[in-house]
């Protein structure tokens, strides 16, 4: 009775260590989000060509579909008018509007999306791309909404795994 009693406090003790690592992991990884996301790309640790480049490493090992090749990432410096990114298919290039974005989280998010659409690209792609553009618009373009879905739902996890490399 008495080994029960001990085994279940050390059990009790074990646990609560355990949830308070938990709880520091977690609020360290709030605190660092919060600090870099919002940091302009200019002020980040590393080039922006290598950046972006370590956001389509992280998609090619964590969203990536076994026959989806790795798109090359061009940034341009240029601002576009109306988009931050584009992907084309022809050339199996992601164009990135650096200087289009506020904050390293929307670069990443920028890079994830165009990353999807490569992910998508198949022989129909640019035909049904294109028809859904003209029938129902961007925004309601079903591989415009995957790729919001998506860059929305890993772009934290991304921003932290490229924090965790640059250790």
């Amino acid at each position: 009775m008495l080994a029960n009693k001990v085994f279940l406090e050390i059990l009790m003790i074990g646990c609560g260590i355990l949830g308070l690592i938990g709880v520091i992991m977690g609020v360290r990884e709030w605190w660092v989000l919060r600090k870099i996301a919002a940091l302009p790309l200019d002020a980040f640790p590393i080039k922006k060509t290598t950046f972006c480049q370590l956001v389509v490493d992280w998609c090619h090992e964590h969203i990536s579909h076994k026959n989806t090749r790795k798109p090359n990432v061009i940034l341009s410096y240029y601002p576009h008018k109306k988009r931050s990114g584009v992907y084309t298919s022809r050339s199996h290039e992601c164009v990135i509007y650096v200087n289009n974005h506020q904050n390293v989280l929307n670069v990443t998010n920028t890079v994830i999306h165009e990353y999807v659409h490569a992910r998508q690209k198949n022989k129909d792609f640019d035909s049904l791309y294109t028809r859904y553009q003209r029938e129902i618009g961007y925004e309601n373009n079903p591989f415009e909404i995957e790729a919001r879905k998506v860059a929305n739902k890993y772009e934290k996890e991304c921003l932290l795994w490229i924090c965790q490399q640059m250790k």
